[in-house]
């Protein structure tokens, strides 16, 4: 199948990427950079630089079956510059992809949410942050062109994605290396329940979606986690308890931010309703292979 992606070198993207091409799918990448897609994929991919004058002419060349828009700026900031960035790529560059595929026959697009949006843990929307604004206003241009170009649309939200190796150090990455640090490392009180789920299951469900594409309704959205909640001090245990090593954070140095999300955890309902599917790893399970993977 012809997938196009965006954000392919990002924490998500590099692991589907590497997976659909294992699948046999052809693939463009929509990428900012050809030297980290080339070190990460060589020439398994067709590549597009976003700022390419060609831009709408090779996707239509290309004429992708498939998009799967992983491509976001992420921060909780609410700076003007990072309110500025946040909406050029999340709200300006996903109208650009839209557009763009508007044309060729498209049969899905998957659109990627942020548990976020759900400031209260429930289904509805209220961004905890503009990040998450912009992600809920995003919908509304998915909506806009799967309707009036007749492609069908899916929304991923995942949850709390661990696992594999990123550049950005995530919580499990940090309470980690605190267990080999001299010094504290200062941290919120670690009651927020969040539900972690390992990249291997979010690459799964990604691919999962890419083979079911006319099982797939009109529209649909799909919260993507294990169903089951732990705190972040819980998570800390579960760590301490496989290195044998005591956590050293300082719990409640920091203050949780203003509308910081106490409850995210994922309700499966609608994958259910679609799909005999569920995660394969535990976190604890999945805490074993992140060591064995380190």
């Amino acid at each position: 199948m012809k997938i196009m992606i965006t954000g392919s070198t990002g924490f998500v993207g590099k692991h589907l990427v590497s997976r659909l091409i294992l699948n046999g799918h052809d693939v463009l990448e929509i990428t900012r950079s050809l030297t980290k897609s080339l070190e990460l994929f060589g020439n398994n991919t067709s590549k597009l630089l976003v700022n390419d004058p060609n831009f709408e002419k090779s996707i239509s060349e290309f004429k992708p079956e498939v998009v799967i828009h992983l491509a976001s700026y992420l921060t909780s900031s609410d700076k003007w510059q990072d309110v500025e960035k946040l909406v050029n790529t999340n709200i300006l560059f996903m109208s650009k992809i839209l557009n763009s595929v508007s044309k060729v026959g498209l049969k899905l697009f998957v659109n990627t949410g942020t548990f976020a949006e759900y400031y209260n843990g429930d289904d509805v929307f209220q961004p905890a942050y503009f990040y998450a604004s912009t992600k809920t206003a995003s919908r509304a241009f998915v909506d806009y062109y799967a309707f009036t170009y007749k492609f069908k649309q899916a929304t991923v939200v995942p949850y709390t994605i661990y696992g594999g190796k990123d550049t950005q150090k995530k919580i499990i990455d940090i309470i980690f290396d605190s267990t080999q640090n001299s010094s504290p490392i200062d941290l919120s009180p670690g009651e927020q329940v969040l539900d972690f789920i390992h990249i291997d299951d979010v690459t799964d469900f990604y691919l999962l979606l890419v083979n079911n594409t006319s099982k797939l309704p009109n529209k649909s959205n799909f919260k993507l986690g294990t169903g089951v909640g732990h705190t972040i001090k819980q998570l800390a245990n579960l760590i301490e308890k496989f290195t044998n090593k005591k956590a050293n954070v300082n719990w409640g140095g920091k203050k949780y931010r203003n509308s910081d999300v106490m409850y995210a955890v994922a309700n499966l309902k609608n994958i259910n309703r679609l799909f005999n599917w569920e995660p394969k790893l535990c976190l604890k399970e999945g805490i074993k292979k992140y060591f064995y993977d380190f």
